[in-house]
């Protein structure tokens, strides 16, 4: 029963994990920063895809260095989100394989995680 009870903790773990970084995915801007000579003078943009459009916004020097930081940190959760769901597929097999909970069960679990 022990055994149970830790690997639902952890299945409940790391749906909070993924839960929270999705969140802190979505406070970060998206794209990458491309860097335009016009006339002489150097133009920083932000762009990114919107379907098959890129979409470009201009950055200002002043706040080049934060966007990209912004930028990596958002790349850098989007590698570990990808991490936690690996993770995560994991432990619901285990749970369903030791019969913690039938599959069904997990199955409604995740959707319920996801509709919050």
């Amino acid at each position: 029963m022990n055994k149970q009870v830790r690997q639902l903790e952890l299945l409940l773990e790391l749906m909070n994990e993924r839960e929270q970084i999705e969140e802190n995915i979505k406070a970060l801007p998206v794209g990458y920063i491309s860097v335009k000579q016009i006339s002489g003078h150097t133009y920083y943009y932000r762009q990114w895809r919107e379907g098959k459009q890129i979409i470009s916004s201009y950055v200002p020097e002043a706040f080049l260095n934060a966007t990209k930081r912004k930028i990596a940190a958002r790349k850098e959760q989007e590698s570990l989100l990808r991490a936690v769901k690996a993770e995560l597929k994991k432990a619901m097999r285990k749970v369903s394989k030791d019969r913690v909970l039938e599959r069904e069960e997990v199955e409604r679990l995740l959707e319920e995680e996801k509709n919050k």
